[in-house]
């Protein structure tokens, strides 16, 4: 099954993970420093939490750059989603994004996340908050669905 994958990650995640994985980084060159200076009980403790936080961190940021919109031959999954993430293209009757960006320093960051509605045959409408995404994600998204259903299915 062919299957395409775009990445949904925001600029905002990937900044706090890079910052928690230096963090990470930087405690475990101390921890080793701290280990080769002087071997005791505190220090090796210290060693052994900071294996456990590497592990920690490599499992987290792993899970965070795999989530996304998989596209295969017969139907969409969003992966980072836990229930109701896969739509067969055949039960899509329409699709439409939203994303806010009119200017406003009212608005916090759920304001400006970026939804899909995704319209089913039975009537059902499943709103799917993707965060804080570009433009540019939206246009891809809908470029990649136009490839598996009609174009005048997908709105704006």
């Amino acid at each position: 099954m062919k299957k395409k994958f775009i990445r949904i990650i925001s600029p905002i995640t990937i900044i706090v993970i890079a910052l928690l994985d230096i963090a990470v980084v930087g405690f475990a060159i101390f921890s080793v420093k701290k280990i080769i200076e002087v071997q005791n009980l505190y220090s090796i403790f210290f060693g052994v939490f900071e294996i456990l936080a590497i592990v920690v961190a490599v499992l987290v940021t792993k899970e965070t750059i795999s989530h996304g919109i998989a596209f295969y031959e017969d139907r969409l999954e969003f992966t980072g989603i836990d229930d109701k993430n896969v739509f067969p293209y055949n039960d899509i009757t329409e699709v439409e994004t939203y994303q806010d960006t009119k200017a406003s320093l009212k608005k916090n960051f759920i304001d400006r996340h970026s939804l899909i509605m995704i319209t089913l045959n039975d009537d059902t409408v499943t709103t799917i908050d993707i965060g804080l995404t570009s433009k540019k994600l939206l246009i891809q998204f809908k470029k990649e669905l136009a490839e598996h259903i009609s174009e005048d299915k997908i709105k704006e």
